[in-house]
């Protein structure tokens, strides 16, 4: 298996047009988007990177709502992802869209948002599918000039798992990894999404942070009372003497 944290530096993707049709992928991200956020409720909403900061949430019922990223255009905060500057447990929801894809260490970026996120927060994370037509590509190219570093979805959930989150959501899109539009290859796609889900070229995992309540710990080693019966020995004693006198 390969390792997750590498020595390299990998310059982080400012914009969507940046990635391989990526006006297409924009569009069916925010349709995810849409579809998922008004069921997350809390105080605070964060955006990690560029690419999560441009999809707009306004249909979101949280009204805080932060863009977090090292550089780029309608950055609220500008932050290493990999060093959050928040206080454990203080953030709801947390959108983190194909940062993993081009992460040095992805453990430590979800380690981040394990500490920022409240219990039973929010995470809502994207990236490229390798075992799709576009992960075969990318796989075939290994060039030096590569960036992208795909990890199959379900290694990331098994991170997940590993830090306690509950998976609620994973699906697939964008079968058709490619600039051809029309009604055949809508068809196809959509073919592709609904028989072939693991073949798509991004995946879409939507998980809660799961609070573990403190239950009380009982012992089963109580000491009971002895229960007398009847009455003391010295009544009985007592009414014998007088008896007999």
């Amino acid at each position: 298996m390969r390792i997750a944290k590498t020595s390299r530096i990998l310059p982080p993707i400012t914009n969507w047009l940046q990635l391989s049709n990526g006006e297409q992928l924009q569009k069916q991200t925010q349709q995810l988007i849409d579809d998922t956020i008004p069921r997350c409720f809390g105080y605070h909403l964060l955006k990690l990177g560029c690419l999560s900061s441009q999809l707009k949430t306004d249909k979101s019922p949280i009204l805080h709502q932060i863009n977090c990223a090292e550089k780029g255009d309608d950055i609220g905060l500008r932050s290493n992802l990999h060093d959050l500057p928040f206080q454990a447990s203080t953030i709801d929801l947390c959108i983190l869209l194909h940062e993993l894809d081009f992460s040095s260490d992805p453990h430590q970026l979800l380690r981040e948002i394990d500490r920022v996120l409240t219990l039973d927060g929010t995470l809502i994370v994207s990236g490229f599918n390798p075992y799709s037509v576009f992960g075969c590509k990318s796989l075939l190219k290994k060039t030096e000039k590569q960036t992208e570093r795909l990890f199959a979805p379900n290694r990331v959930i098994d991170w997940l798992h590993l830090l306690g989150f509950e998976i609620k959501q994973k699906q697939f899109f964008s079968c058709m990894y490619s600039q051809r539009k029309g009604p055949i290859s809508s068809f196809i796609a959509d073919l592709g999404q609904r028989y072939f889900p693991f073949l798509c070229s991004v995946y879409f995992i939507v998980a809660k942070k799961q609070s573990i309540p403190l239950t009380r710990v009982t012992s089963n080693n109580k000491l009971k009372r002895k229960v007398i019966s009847g009455q003391p020995v010295a009544t009985k004693q007592s009414h014998s003497k007088i008896k007999n006198s």
